[in-house]
């Protein structure tokens, strides 16, 4: 399980939810925790939506 993943299901968000708050399509976070290394302004967009 990735970290985005465990930080989200502490958070108690869907992936459709959390890409809603992050601005983010659901694909992307579905990579991320897949193990796909997110690049770009991702990971920012990430940490404030978490």
């Amino acid at each position: 399980m990735s970290k985005l993943c465990e930080y989200r299901e502490k958070l108690n968000l869907t992936q459709d939810e959390l890409a809603e708050k992050a601005g983010l399509s659901v694909r992307t976070i579905q990579r991320i925790e897949s193990g796909v290394e997110p690049r770009g302004y991702t990971p920012r967009l990430l940490s404030y939506a978490l």
